[in-house]
């Protein structure tokens, strides 16, 4: 795995954080920060492990996508629940599906449609 591909899947748990904060009412932006801690901590864990690291061709879902795609949405939310029980004192668990399902799709869309690695020579 090389660096661009770390910072775009980073991105993509990122971006399905946002997306998910920002389509509920009232947007907590708190609970949003600690999500997309939890979402950096999650992906950063699961690809210091050798084997779930995703990198497959264009256009292909391997098992390792759809593995890697769930356990960072899981994690992610398991983070949340915890910090939003903390915090707020309940755990909304609308906005818990929401986010395992936006993160665990928003991955998978993403790792689908990317491009080739282009490997540039000096």
């Amino acid at each position: 795995m090389n660096v661009q591909t770390f910072f775009k899947g980073l991105g993509m748990a990122l971006i399905a954080v946002v997306i998910t904060y920002f389509s509920t009412t009232p947007i907590d932006y708190v609970m949003m920060g600690v999500a997309a801690v939890s979402a950096v901590l999650v992906y950063t864990g699961k690809n210091a492990i050798l084997f779930l690291r995703s990198d497959s061709k264009p256009f292909w879902i391997s098992v390792i996508n759809v593995v890697s795609g769930v356990i960072i949405a899981i994690g992610t939310a398991i983070v949340n629940s915890v910090a939003s029980y903390i915090i707020n004192g309940v755990v909304l668990w609308p906005v818990v599906l929401k986010l395992v399902l936006s993160v665990t799709l928003i991955y998978l869309g993403g790792t689908f449609v990317s491009p080739p690695r282009i490997a540039v020579t000096k």
